[in-house]
């Protein structure tokens, strides 16, 4: 009896819900159309299904005012570094700090959107050539690599003038306390300028013939031959590496192949 009365009740409440689906279903299809008409497929309609909103009652509002001055985002500075506190006034200078720069030559560089020319030398560009014992050789760029092993991408404290900065200028600057033009200048890697205070390091450089004023790049020693003196240059070298041993060219012969012992599986002890 139990199951011949709940059949019914189970079939009446399958046709109350074919019937509110087939009520909801205009709705739900008026809603799945964009603004150009185009049908939008719908996924669990009858679960999920967006409220019914009029586009003309929906209105923008303005953005919420910042709760203090200190949630926003001020313009950008440029870092600063002080001085020792032995400068005038005691209280240091504020010199401009600029950030991983990267030398365009030996004596420019470029940092922060800035092409930096160190002050009191000659640039030595990365095309010019110098005369050494073997003829030319490229002094401008081994310059610039020899720069920018130097800087390696520190911070340099330069010397600017106030007020605004064109996208080029010339300064003084300086690594930590190495004077950048003193250091290019006593490495033999740029001319002291006219106006330049770094006579007593060009001097020091033409007496030692460094950098562009010495007879170009150390040339590479010659590598030693196994068991004798060293090769001259130019000539090649005999391989290092032992020669294989000759192998007769008759195969061996291959072993034949062992005996398989059969044996019977021990009894199964326990239960499976």
């Amino acid at each position: 009896m139990t199951a011949i009365r709940f059949f019914p009740a189970l079939a009446l409440a399958a046709v109350s819900f074919a019937t509110a689906r087939a009520d909801a279903a205009p709705l739900l299809l008026a809603q799945a159309t964009d603004d150009g008409g185009r049908p939008i497929r719908q996924i669990a309609p009858e679960i999920v299904a967006p409220p019914a909103v009029d586009a003309g009652e929906l209105e923008r509002e303005a953005p919420r005012e910042p709760l203090s001055e200190l949630g926003t985002a001020g313009p950008p500075e440029r870092a600063r570094a002080r001085g020792s506190a032995n400068d005038a006034g005691g209280e240091g200078t504020a010199r401009p700090q600029f950030f991983r720069p990267v030398a365009t030559a030996a004596g420019r560089m470029e940092a922060e959107g800035l092409t930096i020319v160190i002050a009191g030398i000659e640039v030595l560009e990365p095309e010019r050539l110098c005369s050494g014992d073997d003829g030319d050789w490229p002094c401008g760029m081994v310059a610039r690599t020899a720069f920018r092993s130097f800087l390696r991408g520190r911070a340099l404290d330069c010397d600017l003038p106030d007020g605004e900065l064109p996208a080029m200028l010339t300064a003084s600057c300086r690594v930590g306390s190495q004077d950048l033009g003193a250091w290019l200048v006593s490495n033999g890697w740029a001319k002291v300028s006219s106006t330049g205070p770094y006579g007593e390091e060009q001097a020091e450089a033409v007496e030692a013939r460094r950098g562009m004023f010495g007879t170009g790049p150390a040339p590479l020693p010659p590598s030693p031959v196994p068991g004798g003196d060293a090769a001259p240059a130019g000539a090649m070298q005999a391989p290092t590496t032992a020669a294989p041993p000759l192998v007769d060219a008759a195969p061996a012969a291959e072993p034949e192949p062992s005996v398989i012992e059969r044996r019977p599986l021990p009894e199964p002890k326990g239960l499976y």
